[in-house]
């Protein structure tokens, strides 16, 4: 008598244990999907900061950028330098002035990374000329003087300078940092 109850027991939990074993698949590839909807949904809004030519953190991370600009770093020729440090903290700075280009081959999408270096003798502090007026003796009246020039670019040594004009300013690309074509 036990041995058949033993029996009818087992007959009952065998459906409940398929249809457990059903739910429990069914949810992983719910997840599995969810997560592919995800890293999709990642590698399109990567695709999209792409296309406006700037670089996606999600598509190179603060780590792997570190390690390829530090190998970049020790090919540069004697006089340039990088804008700032290579530590991943400071990763921020270069995905900000990096502009991006993505080429497409049959077999992959390889990227294309502008990056300004730093040379010492163009690297400017950019000031803002304000004109003050003073008082002229001679007329005995306050003057103001406008320049056309209303920016200065100073040389990081202070030997050398330039002045620039709005219109000079506005063909540069200002983020962190200001950066003019030569």
């Amino acid at each position: 008598m036990k041995n058949k109850q033993n029996s009818s027991v087992n007959r009952t939990l065998l459906p409940n244990e398929k249809q457990a074993r059903y739910s429990a698949a069914i949810w992983e590839i719910e997840m599995a999907i969810l997560e592919l909807k995800f890293s999709m949904t990642q590698i399109q809004e990567s695709l999209d900061v792409t296309s406006i030519g700037k670089l996606s953190s999600v598509l190179i991370n603060p780590y792997s950028l570190s390690d390829i600009l530090h190998q970049v770093s020790l090919q540069l020729p004697t006089g340039l330098s990088m804008l700032t440090g290579l530590t991943v903290e400071e990763m921020y700075v270069y995905h900000t002035v990096a502009t991006e280009h993505a080429v497409a081959t049959s077999k992959s999408i390889r990227l294309f990374i502008d990056i300004p270096l730093k040379a010492a003798d163009r690297y400017f502090e950019l000031y803002q000329v304000n004109s003050l007026p003073f008082f002229h003796k001679g007329i005995g009246k306050f003057v103001m003087i406008h320049e056309t020039f209303t920016y200065s670019a100073v040389a990081e040594s202070r030997q050398f300078f330039a002045f620039m004009t709005p219109h000079m300013l506005s063909k540069c690309t200002q983020d962190l940092y200001t950066v003019c074509p030569i």
